[in-house]
């Protein structure tokens, strides 16, 4: 029990470990410089330990009926702190040592969260993943969007979480344990009082993941942070909310009403967001818009019946969260200010080839087109789809993702126009 409670959640114990590690060279007064390499050497380690987690096949139920390590929670975990070895890499400039100390507490947040077999650490984990976001969106700013959009974010958090606490203290009721798997296996066949806390839930964690309607908070949370958090937010939060759905519901079978429901938020999900990004003329609102497009794929999974369900959003969710990544990386290069003008990629590949090219594979991913591999996350998710009985929300669906099109073609284009095609877009950006 001991072994497996140290081996077991070894890669959370080097993250807190990290944070405390972070907290005491800030005390010490140790150069800033050091913070950022300190990051990227703890979330090396930890990705490494998963990386043997997963090799050797390593399972254990930690605690009973609160916290398990199996191959989700191995992957998901992995997923995460890549995402944060990511973010340590690709923003050099940020050396703070309360950012990463925040970060890193925000990625135990998501561990914690592919750990759960319980709701009790469940929602310990989704408030430690959500709690840091609000402290780094006003971190070093001096702007009044950023409180503006922190605040956003904050009461609806704070609603999601209620509307998880409701959901959560319903199923308590109807199945007497705070049990994942008691709660999964009573829901197909449950009473309405049992399909109400499941909607709930739902409707708690796609406000969380800003899935149509519930998604009003993103767009100024986005365009309020800095990049590398706006970062943060659209793959780390993103990925862990969205797994945290995969976490408590599985291979459950939803009811044909809850299905219809998903299905309706999934497809008005993907259409809202595509077309609300087309007008966008600064990145970080854009990739707000694109975020909630992608969240109505990510949902739309959660109709599949085929047991692929986890594996198709594992798949999906990793792709993009490592692409937003990129994407947000390489834009920092073209528009290292505060300023995120989509002005600034004009004829970008000229001044920065290796940044162009990256944003623009990133853009292309994220679009879905072939043969990138943000294609292959889609192609799977609508087959599995399709076979579960979905056609018309599957070509909905589609239909909708070519609206997308235009938004990511257009930003590629302007990174690859030649210099007399780009001057008099720079002409306007210098006179604005």
């Amino acid at each position: 029990m001991a072994a497996d409670l140290f081996y077991g959640l070894l890669p959370d114990h080097l993250v807190l470990l990290l944070m405390v590690t972070l907290m005491v060279l800030e005390l010490a007064r140790v150069p800033q410089a050091w913070a950022r390499w300190v990051f990227v050497g703890g979330m090396a380690l930890a990705l490494a330990v998963l990386a043997q987690h997963f090799a050797s096949g390593f399972v254990a139920v930690i605690i009973p009926g609160e916290i398990v390590v199996d191959e989700f929670a191995t992957i998901g975990k992995a997923v995460v702190v890549a995402c944060g070895l990511a973010l340590g890499l690709g923003f050099a400039a940020q050396r703070s040592f309360k950012f990463w100390m925040l970060t890193a507490s925000s990625l135990l947040g998501a561990m914690l969260i592919f750990d759960s077999a319980g709701f009790a650490s469940l929602f310990i984990g989704i408030e430690l993943l959500s709690l840091p976001i609000f402290a780094l969106m006003v971190h070093e700013r001096g702007t009044s969007a950023a409180p503006e959009g922190a605040f956003k974010y904050l009461v609806l958090s704070s609603l999601a979480s209620a509307l998880l606490l409701f959901g959560i203290s319903l199923a308590y009721g109807q199945t007497a344990s705070l049990s994942i798997a008691d709660f999964a296996s009573a829901l197909p066949q449950g009473s309405a009082q049992m399909q109400a806390a499941g909607l709930l839930i739902l409707c708690g964690l796609f406000l969380k993941a800003a899935v149509f309607p519930l998604h009003a908070w993103a767009p100024d949370a986005y365009a309020g942070a800095r990049l590398q958090v706006t970062a943060l937010m659209a793959s780390v939060v993103k990925a862990a909310v969205v797994l945290a759905l995969v976490r408590i519901f599985g291979v459950a079978a939803l009811a044909p009403s809850t299905a219809l429901v998903i299905g309706l938020l999934a497809v008005a999900s993907i259409f809202f967001g595509n077309l609300a990004a087309l007008g966008q003329t600064r990145f970080k609102r854009l990739l707000a818009y694109s975020s909630v497009a992608h969240a109505g794929y990510m949902v739309f999974a959660l109709l599949d019946r085929t047991q692929n369900r986890a594996e198709d959003l594992l798949w999906y969710v990793a792709i993009y969260a490592l692409a937003s990544l990129l994407a947000c990386a390489a834009f920092a290069v073209f528009c290292p200010g505060e300023e995120d003008e989509l002005q600034a990629l004009e004829g970008g590949f000229a001044a920065h080839p290796v940044a162009a090219l990256l944003l623009a594979v990133a853009l292309l991913s994220l679009a879905g087109l072939p043969p990138f591999p943000g294609f292959f996350a889609k192609l799977f998710i609508f087959k599995s789809v399709i076979a579960s009985g979905h056609l018309v929300g599957a070509v909905l669906a589609f239909i909708g993702s070519f609206i997308g099109l235009p938004v990511y073609l257009g930003m590629v284009v302007r990174l690859f126009r030649t210099d007399a095609a780009a001057a008099p877009a720079r002409a306007a950006q210098r006179r604005a």
